[in-house]
């Protein structure tokens, strides 16, 4: 962190392992290992807004929903929990909108929200309508009594969120047009919601790197918007770019509200 004031650090990215052991994942077993290393790491200058965290890509949901509450209560930071770049339990927008649902119903997940990186967002779903596959898939990952919870209610808290982003008047920018790399961001955002939405890392949705900003209407516009009027944060996750990269990319990005 090199030539960064501890005071400006807002939130700290935690490395991942979501395929290996390694890491410090919300995965069994690292529990300790997050609320040790959050303890001892940081210093007494560094006191980040919130902890970016993964998942495992497989998991039940009543454990998952005990280790997020335990790290959060033991670790003392909320956690903002990053969607996973392909297939698994927290990569459709029903399933990130799963989580956004219990952190709205479980007491324990107050201080748990959601990031979505905008490059792993399910890049097939383009019609804004939910999936009843996807919704029979967080069913099955909770047991007997979230299922019933979850049923009807979860399903209902979908659809609501869905009809709210349809009023485009709300925003003042029409949302990407179906062909448009920004069109699934779109739609994940739509699902889930703005409520419980922390952040968002600002990729491009094609490269995974800084976002392109020479066609702002095509949809980063409407995302920015978005982010704006439900109060999200933006963060630009630019690799390797140089500072130059960095400085030229924020420059040209679409002023909004």
């Amino acid at each position: 962190m090199e030539g960064v004031s501890p005071e400006s650090i807002t939130s700290i990215h935690l490395p991942p392992g979501t395929s290996q052991p390694r890491g410090l994942s919300v995965a069994p077993g690292n529990v300790g290992d997050i609320t040790d290393f959050v303890h001892n790491a940081f210093g007494e200058r560094v006191e980040p807004e919130w902890l970016t965290v993964h998942t495992t890509r497989t998991f039940d949901y009543r454990e998952h929903v005990e280790r997020l509450a335990t790290i959060t209560e033991v670790g003392g930071y909320p956690l903002a929990v990053e969607n996973t770049p392909d297939a698994s339990c927290y990569h459709t927008p029903e399933d990130i909108a799963a989580l956004a649902f219990l952190t709205e119903q479980v007491p324990r997940l107050d201080d748990v929200s959601i990031l979505i990186d905008t490059a792993h967002v399910a890049m097939e779903r383009r019609k804004l309508t939910v999936d009843d596959r996807a919704i029979e898939s967080v069913l099955e990952h909770a047991d007997e009594q979230l299922r019933d919870q979850l049923s009807e209610a979860f399903q209902q808290f979908l659809r609501d969120n869905v009809k709210q982003s349809k009023k485009v008047s709300d925003l003042d920018v029409a949302p990407p047009p179906e062909g448009s790399p920004w069109r699934p961001v779109f739609v994940t955002l739509a699902i889930v919601g703005g409520s419980q939405i922390q952040a968002i890392h600002l990729n491009d949705p094609t490269s995974d790197g800084l976002p392109e900003t020479q066609r702002p209407a095509d949809g980063l516009r409407w995302v920015l918007s978005y982010c704006n009027t439900h109060d999200i944060a933006v963060v630009l996750e630019p690799g390797d770019a140089d500072r130059e990269s960095i400085a030229e990319t924020i420059s040209k990005l679409p002023i909004v509200g």
